[in-house]
């Protein structure tokens, strides 16, 4: 069980997450803390030396606001941390961006109590959870890479928006686009693409496109 471990639930709706909360620590004997999101500081965390889990609420009052929590609380830099997001609307665009190894798992919005401790286990035993159609299509999507790409690691890790940004830049859309798609400013885009150039190791847009059709 998880004696010890911390369970983080984060979201903007504090108070409807008790009774989970509770449900969690009475079937994992781990540790629950819930963390609102509403304030402009970045989401208070748990964790012990080795991991802790966050579950990100995903139930969004606008586009990308469940990626843009998770950027926040991937602002504390603590790499043993794990991410997940629950109250995940089937067939969403969050389901189809939601993939390892940044996630974890994800839970539906009509799961039970009982199927999230069961994720919740799983996911502290070194699994991944999530629906097997889900995994496929994430499969499918990958492409091998060659020994030597593998043994360089030519380039860091994409975040999930990062991945977001650089699929719209693949369909043409402008920096203005973007940001209204994304809800987010220009700058905030410039700023995302720039970190994009720098871990693909390109210098130009047409570069980085050219990289997300072999990549991709």
């Amino acid at each position: 069980m998880l004696e010890g471990n911390w369970i983080n639930i984060v979201g903007s709706r504090p108070d409807t997450y008790q009774e989970m909360a509770s449900h969690l620590e009475a079937t994992t004997e781990g540790r629950c803390h819930i963390s609102d999101c509403r304030s402009d500081q970045s989401p208070t965390l748990k964790y012990n030396a080795k991991t802790g889990l966050v579950l990100i609420d995903a139930m969004e009052e606008k586009p990308g606001e469940a990626l843009d929590l998770l950027l926040e609380c991937r602002k504390s830099g603590k790499h043993q941390l794990l991410y997940a997001f629950f109250n995940t609307e089937q067939d969403s665009r969050l389901e189809k961006l939601a993939a390892p190894p940044e996630i974890h798992g994800i839970f539906y919005i009509d799961s039970s109590f009982d199927h999230l401790t069961k994720g919740v286990l799983a996911i502290f035993n070194g699994d991944l959870w999530f629906p097997r159609r889900v995994i496929a299509r994430y499969l499918i999507n990958q492409k091998p890479h060659t020994t030597q790409a593998f043994l360089n690691r030519e380039h860091d890790l994409l975040t999930v928006r990062e991945m977001e940004i650089l699929n719209l830049l693949s369909t043409g859309a402008k920096n203005t686009d973007i940001a209204k798609q994304l809800s987010l400013s220009v700058h905030t885009i410039k700023t995302h693409i720039y970190h994009i150039y720098k871990k693909l190791d390109v210098e130009n847009r047409t570069q980085a496109v050219n990289w997300a059709s072999h990549n991709l």
